[in-house]
């Protein structure tokens, strides 16, 4: 019967004649004076100044670099020295994101309103004496059902998008959520507040860039 020995590492059980932890993969004993253990296999009997493991084979030399990554571009990152101009950009961006997410709001209200009258009529009634378009719009959403569900739809995707702009994840969803926002129309308020938004992502892009190395 092979004779057995417990492996300190992690108190294993192993054969004698083994070089190698079953269970951690570590080597069951240490390299004599003039040799060294072996990573891959355990074998103790590779001598010290040898490249290559005299078991398995395993390189000892130096590990393999990767190479490194080119510096990324003034242009494609933003630089540390940008800190005064970031803060200011970074307030424009969220007050984007807010008029954009508001912008989205209004133009599903203005949607709902319009394709569903008398449920909010004095609404209705009070918007087209302030803006003298508002009779013609509200008109035509109340005489074309798909206009309603147009305006509706853009205006959910404006406030699914604004979260890209409260995050500055990718600056062309924030982009579109901007559109998208004009499109809804929002009682005009809102088109205008899209609008705003749109120029403020525009004068604040670079806040979607990443940081330079």
């Amino acid at each position: 019967m092979s004779q057995e020995i417990k492996y300190e590492h992690c108190g294993t059980i192993n054969l004698a004649t083994q070089t190698k932890c079953r269970i951690c993969g570590w080597g069951l004993k240490p390299a004599d004076e003039g040799y060294k253990s072996c990573p891959e296999c355990g074998s103790v009997h590779t001598p010290a100044s040898a490249d290559t493991c005299v078991s398995c084979g395993w390189n000892f030399g130096p590990p393999k670099h990767l190479p490194e990554k080119a510096a990324a571009s003034p242009e494609s990152c933003e630089h540390w020295s940008e800190l005064p101009a970031h803060s200011q950009r970074s307030a424009m961006i969220d007050m984007a994101g807010i008029l954009i997410l508001v912008a989205g709001a209004l133009g599903i209200t203005h949607a709902l309103l319009s394709a569903l009258p008398g449920t909010s009529s004095d609404i209705l009634n009070h918007y087209e004496r302030i803006i003298p378009a508002g009779k013609f719009l509200n008109g035509v959403i109340r005489d074309n059902d798909f206009v309603a569900v147009l305006i509706f739809i853009a205006g959910a995707l404006a406030m699914g998008l604004s979260m890209s702009v409260f995050k500055r994840t990718n600056l062309t969803l924030a982009v579109s959520g901007a559109v998208f926002g004009i499109i809804a129309i929002g009682f005009l308020f809102g088109a205008f507040f899209a609008l705003v938004g749109l120029i403020l992502l525009a004068v604040s892009k670079r806040e979607f860039l990443l940081e330079c190395g």
